[in-house]
């Protein structure tokens, strides 16, 4: 788990140094579109976790559950793993929920939830900042990860701005990240 290890100060942007060419890619995927993947992405985990909360709920409720003797843990087992599904599921459709109600339009000079940032240290990786991290989608050829601000990355990167260079501490030694652009 890395930590934020320092702001550094502004420099002068590693994109102003790059010839960029019409013909070129964007350097990210229009916003509207990932927010509108990440919603269709979040529903259909919802409706998978719905059908796996069913099937445990099924099996916590199931006579073939129930103890045979006493040290048959298969009904206490059933009605955990029930409980679990039913947790994720009301995360998920929180998760929906937020998506939904994000205004497409929405941007943004720092990065804050709802952001999507491009950084640049040893790779470039573009980031959409949510509740809950962990999904990725491709979304006009850009491949679009999501975290959440209290991941390591995401601590470190909140509040900064275009321009803006952080440092991560990794397991591996400490890494420089460039805030390359925020939308």
């Amino acid at each position: 788990s890395g930590a934020l290890t320092g702001k550094r100060p502004k420099r002068k942007s590693r994109t102003s140094q790059v010839c960029v060419h019409p013909e070129e890619t964007a350097l990210q995927p229009n916003k509207p579109a990932v927010i509108e993947a990440l919603h269709a992405a979040a529903a259909h985990a919802l409706e998978t976790a719905e059908q796996a909360q069913a099937i445990a709920q099924s099996e916590a409720t199931s006579p073939e559950s129930k103890a045979e003797g006493k040290y048959d843990t298969r009904a206490t087992g059933a009605s955990y793993l029930a409980r679990g599904q039913a947790e994720r599921v009301a995360s998920m459709r929180t998760l929906v929920t937020w998506y939904r109600r994000l205004p497409r339009d929405l941007t943004s000079d720092t990065v804050s939830l709802g952001a999507l940032v491009t950084i640049e240290g040893e790779r470039q990786d573009t980031l959409f900042i949510a509740p809950s991290g962990g999904e990725r989608i491709t979304v006009d050829g850009h491949e679009v990860m999501t975290i959440s601000l209290a991941a390591p990355l995401g601590q470190a990167m909140v509040g900064l701005e275009e321009g803006d260079d952080f440092d991560v501490s990794r397991p591996h030694g400490t890494e420089t990240y460039e805030v390359i652009q925020v939308q």
